[in-house]
């Protein structure tokens, strides 16, 4: 049996509705501030990934939406590494995670994706953050630093 058996095509389009469904409920949430709209927008991402666990989108703005709007770093980051995994060549993933593991308190982990993201990245506004950023937490004593203190 195929470990990673491909979605039927009626699972891939039902996983495009819940996408775009998840995309609405975002929004709504976005304008009105409602976040049980924000909710409704995870469940519904949630069962296009789970419909077709190689459609990348859902999983990114699934990712986006818990660092941002939900506060949930841990899940986030496992959502943008998935990503990367199955899209690797994906600029931005390194960008958003990069910050995602800096809001989590990860410095490291996050100068090497900014780091990443310069290497691959084009747009240059998040190339300018990406260096600003790097710069900046490259400025944060260490643990270790501080307790010579």
């Amino acid at each position: 049996m195929d470990p990673n058996p491909q979605p039927r095509r009626w699972q891939r389009w039902l996983a495009r509705f819940y996408h775009i469904r998840g995309r609405a409920h975002r929004r709504l949430g976005h304008l009105h501030g409602d976040r049980e709209e924000y909710r409704r927008a995870v469940v519904d991402l949630t069962r296009a990934v789970e419909l077709d666990p190689g459609f990348v989108q859902p999983l990114y703005d699934r990712a986006l939406l818990l660092w941002r709007e939900r506060f949930d770093n841990e899940q986030a980051i496992r959502d943008l590494t998935r990503v990367l995994q199955l899209d690797p060549d994906r600029a931005e993933t390194w960008f958003m995670r990069g910050l995602a593991r800096e809001t989590g308190g990860d410095i490291e982990g996050s100068i090497a994706d900014l780091e990443r993201y310069l290497l691959e990245g084009e747009d240059p506004v998040w190339r300018e953050i990406s260096q600003e950023q790097i710069e900046a937490l490259r400025s944060i004593p260490t643990a270790e630093e501080r307790s010579e203190r």
